[in-house]
């Protein structure tokens, strides 16, 4: 019976099959990935969980979650449920999924049938509805469950006033109690975007990231198809014949692979990796750039350096850098706002790492200080560090850092340590400020890292050429 709770997981995906006719894998295909079935038994059974659903384009998330809506409506007598969409169209199009299983299934619950159009109400006292992109919307809010839907295109301060608004309800006549619970459903295809940040917080947190990709949802392939000149073998390898049974058609993969981008490819449909289209670095490459240990070795023939952009209600920020025969390798950051110079130089030198003779800087350091009458060069040269802040073109700056990433010949100059998180997601998060443009965006966050970075290359090039002059 539709209005009958499932009391297992095996009468939950019977229930979903036969109510709404939803092909719902229970088995991962990927290493390291769930089934969809998985969110929908977490959603269901009280105690629920907050959920963060990693999935491709395509790959059910907004149906499903508008099953795990239609469930709550039905089996959790005056339990709320909002959703929420990156824009008002993607609210709607869960709420386009949930209501025509609503009206079939229990139709005479609903209070007033003929406006149904955003919100709508069970005589059992559940209630659902669909939320603008507004914190206007949001706050306020007292509800139990609250499913954002394609969070990468929310305004994160929409998401932060989204995390107060769930409460917990004791159960009716005799029923479990109802725990307030958020979830997050995206594709994850913006490097260092919401989605991202997102799903980083709810790992150091211990929450769990519910991941499925294309292959999880690809529907069995038939004995007929020949793997060896199947477009998709690369990512199948055969195993559609073997373990594959969901509902994405694989005429409709092919069809799409062979529309996009490999980039796109990768991180739409395949969740492995955010895109790189319009970025400044995308030849970064975590795997290859971030690591533990230098090449060559750091020792008494490193030379070493700061590169530095400074700030005040922006960050002033400080990288360490050990330079040897060519190869650079960034070692620590320090980013800070609204402090001092004196007061940023004290904890610089706190740091472990041998004193740095010389710091690479903007030119704009020289300018005076009103009060002080001192530069910031000045106080640097003060505490006995000696200054470059040759000028340069943005361009130029970062088509040095681009050779040091990876060179024409293949080679590769430029390392990260991983504990340089700041930097790491500059690299990956700089980008054009928009199509065609030549010069990256100034967005306040990322471009002071590159820029100290820059002022490095761009000074250590013309102290070597010098030396070597000599």
């Amino acid at each position: 019976m539709p209005l009958t709770p499932c009391p297992t997981p095996d009468a939950l995906h019977a229930w979903v099959v036969s109510n709404t006719g939803l092909r719902v894998p229970r088995e991962a295909v990927c290493p390291n990935h769930y089934a969809p079935f998985d969110y929908l038994r977490a959603a269901y059974f009280e105690p629920a969980q907050d959920q963060i659903v990693w999935a491709p384009r395509g790959g059910g998330k907004t149906s499903l979650a508008a099953v795990a809506t239609l469930l709550d409506l039905l089996h959790k007598p005056g339990c709320s449920v909002r959703i929420l969409g990156g824009s008002l169209e993607q609210s709607l199009k869960m709420w386009d999924c949930l209501l025509p299983h609503l009206q079939e299934l229990a139709e005479h619950l609903l209070e007033n049938k003929k406006s149904v159009a955003r919100r709508l109400r069970l005589t059992s006292g559940s209630t659902a509805a669909v939320l603008t992109q507004s914190q206007k919307s949001v706050r306020g809010l007292r509800v139990q469950k609250i499913r954002c839907d394609e969070v990468e295109l929310f305004d994160p301060a929409v998401w932060e006033a989204a995390q107060l608004v769930t409460r917990s309800r004791a159960g009716e006549n005799g029923a479990a109690a109802i725990t307030g619970t958020i979830e997050a459903l995206s594709t994850l295809h913006r490097p260092f975007g919401l989605m991202q940040t997102i799903v980083e917080q709810a790992e150091a947190a211990g929450t769990k990231v519910v991941r499925w990709c294309l292959l999880d949802v690809l529907e069995r392939c038939p004995p007929q198809r020949e793997c060896a000149t199947c477009p998709l073998w690369d990512e199948c390898r055969g195993v559609a014949k073997t373990r594959c049974d969901g509902f994405f058609s694989i005429d409709d993969a092919i069809r799409m692979k062979s529309r996009v981008s490999d980039e796109t490819w990768q991180a739409e449909m395949l969740c492995r990796r955010p895109s790189t289209r319009g970025c400044v670095f995308p030849m970064f490459d975590e795997a290859t750039h971030v690591v533990e240990t230098p090449t060559p070795p750091i020792d008494a023939q490193t030379d070493w350096w700061l590169a530095m952009d400074f700030g005040y209600s922006a960050p002033l920020v400080c990288l360490w850098i050990a330079a040897r025969g060519g190869d650079v390798y960034v070692i620590d950051e320090h980013v800070r706002p609204q402090q001092t110079l004196a007061a940023h130089l004290a904890e610089i030198g706190k740091r472990p790492w041998p004193r740095a003779p010389r710091v690479a800087c903007d030119p704009a350091g020289n300018g005076r200080n009103e009060q002080t009458a001192k530069s910031n060069v000045d106080l640097l040269r003060e505490h006995g560090y000696a200054v470059r802040t040759r000028a340069s073109h943005i361009v130029d700056g970062v088509e040095l850092v681009r050779a040091a990433l990876r060179a024409a010949d293949g080679g590769v100059r430029l390392r990260v340590h991983p504990r340089c998180r700041r930097l790491i997601g500059a690299m990956q998060s700089y980008r054009y400020d928009r199509e065609n443009s030549e010069l990256p965006l100034k967005d306040g966050t990322h471009d002071h890292l590159i820029d100290a970075l820059r002022y490095f290359f761009v000074n250590q090039q013309a102290y070597t050429l010098r030396r070597r002059a000599y």
